[in-house]
């Protein structure tokens, strides 16, 4: 026990010297290239072209969303294949369908590339330009599903607004993009440590799914940039663009559930932070030296690059959680101290000393008498009190 909690506060530690509210975007490509793939794409999901789009998949949903395997709609410039076994790539064939498994790529920044899942182009992946390339998931025989993966480079997504949940899916290594639908565009660069990914929604929405996160839903207009280390100990959030809600995992904690009985539980705790642009959400992960799961230290940053969150936590184990410690709560502390120190400060009386006129004369006479204001039983008591030379005070 004592060695986890260390290490998770080893991991907390080494997170605050490296804590910052936001990195710079990685270079995908030059802005005039970014903004002509943003131009092409969007004038691509005009309403009346999403609205026809959406009647034709609507029809299609009832039997099958997909064509068995992936088409080649249209090529610009060249564009290559890697099919599932090969070890060489080929020139990629207009009008040629492919298997599930295959990866596509373009090599130069002028070639432009579009496969088709479905029988119209409203469900389909674009390399809009740029050296870029993506990869389809196997799937079985007959399985209405497609899973697209991410390679490198800049690469769009077109589903029709009305797409069933559960039918497609953009995934890396390290998060998957879930229910998508509309436009939506991924700038994704694998590093020597990991990758970094920025997604955005161009159109309509999609939900992403990751290790101790969750995006619900980002809507239109929105991005967001996620980096992760190779070895999954580091998760960086950042928001670039719009209000997108993230629910952070901050662990389990033990919970009574009878109070006759004593029935001990475990509660899952969430935080729900809203990643605007300049915030931030740092996830900072330690491999225990006993147990299985994951030490998880949970932060989260404003716009100034301020601390606004914080927990530790170990996956899956309940009595190891040291819950909110972001400064919010210590300020709240600090308040609730001054608030009980003001309270005990006017709960302070005042005494009033009552000296008799003998004790005065005495006094005035030189006699040597109980002290002033000690009665004769409690003077006794203050001398006793008193220590003497040489003793020491046990605290």
């Amino acid at each position: 026990m004592k060695i986890l909690m260390r290490t998770i506060a080893a991991s907390c530690a080494a997170a605050a010297f490296c804590a910052l509210a936001q990195e710079g975007d990685f270079d995908f490509g030059s802005q005039n290239e970014q903004a002509a793939a943003a131009a092409n794409a969007e004038g691509e999901a005009s309403p009346d072209a999403e609205a026809a789009g959406g009647e034709e998949a609507g029809r299609n949903a009832g039997a099958h969303v997909f064509k068995t395997l992936p088409y080649c709609r249209s090529i610009v410039g060249a564009a290559e294949v890697l099919k599932p076994g090969a070890s060489e790539w080929e020139p990629l064939e207009e009008g040629k369908f492919y298997p599930l498994g295959s990866t596509y790529r373009t090599t130069d920044p002028t070639s432009r590339l579009k496969v088709q899942f479905g029988e119209t182009e409203d469900i389909s992946v674009q390399i809009e330009g740029g050296p870029s390339s993506f990869g389809t998931r196997f799937q079985p025989f007959g399985e209405d599903t497609r899973t697209v993966t991410l390679k490198s480079g800049v690469v769009a997504v077109k589903l029709p607004r009305n797409m069933p949940d559960g039918k497609f899916k953009v995934v890396s290594p390290f998060f998957e993009v879930v229910n998508p639908k509309g436009v939506s565009r991924y700038a994704y660069k694998q590093t020597v440590d990991g990758e970094v990914a920025q997604i955005r929604c161009i159109t309509g929405s999609f939900g992403i799914n990751g290790r101790n996160f969750t995006f619900p839903e980002v809507k239109t207009a929105c991005e967001v940039k996620i980096r992760s280390s190779q070895d999954q100990l580091f998760t960086g959030l950042y928001g670039n663009r719009g209000d997108s809600a993230v629910i952070l995992d901050q662990g389990s904690m033990l919970t009574i559930k009878n109070f006759e009985t004593g029935e001990v539980a475990s509660e899952k705790k969430t935080l729900s932070w809203v990643l605007s642009p300049k915030t931030a959400v740092r996830i900072h992960r330690a491999v225990p030296a006993i147990g299985e799961g994951m030490s998880v230290s949970v932060m989260t940053f404003d716009a100034s690059g301020a601390l606004r969150n914080r927990c530790a936590f170990a996956e899956g184990v309940g009595e190891i959680n040291t819950g909110e410690l972001g400064p919010v709560a210590q300020e709240e502390k600090k308040d609730d101290a001054a608030k009980k120190n003001a309270a005990a400060a006017s709960d302070v009386m005042d005494v009033e000393v009552e000296v008799e006129d003998d004790a005065i004369e005495n006094e005035v006479g030189g006699a040597t008498s109980e002290p002033v204001g000690v009665s004769t039983d409690t003077a006794g008591d203050a001398k006793a009190a008193t220590p003497a030379a040489g003793d020491d005070f046990e605290f």
